[in-house]
């Protein structure tokens, strides 16, 4: 075991010992304790690594599917597909949006919000 996760699990145990009284807390912390030796008996602790490095950054959002100067080109594109991955993204004159489709048929453009308009992070 890597000392990076050693730390973080000695950290979650000595939280648990000072919730000790709180049974829904110290159920919590051990349920984290075991989604990480989850994700290391996977071997996926460096897949882990990574989304921790870019959590609550841009970095971590979807890569666009294609780009596009307009959404009139956008949805030319759209139609022809014949099938789109669930909650695809494309770019819109440099904005990623999530796209998806009504029960009509109808596309829908949901703009991705910079970290700017999200705000501060709690962190």
């Amino acid at each position: 075991m890597n000392s990076k996760l050693e730390d973080l699990l000695a950290s979650l145990e000595a939280l648990s010992g000072q919730h000790a009284n709180e049974t829904a807390s110290v159920t919590a912390i051990e349920t984290a304790a075991k989604a990480l030796h989850f994700i290391r008996h996977i071997g996926r602790m460096n897949d882990f690594w990574e989304y921790d490095r870019v959590f609550n950054t841009e970095e971590a959002w979807p890569s666009p599917l294609r780009s596009f100067a307009t959404r009139e080109e956008a949805l030319a594109w759209l139609g022809a597909q014949a099938s789109v991955p669930y909650e695809a993204v494309v770019d819109i004159d440099g904005t990623p949006h999530n796209v998806t489709r009504t029960g009509r048929g109808e596309w829908i453009f949901i703009r991705f919000p910079s970290l700017a308009e999200l705000g501060p992070s709690e962190e």
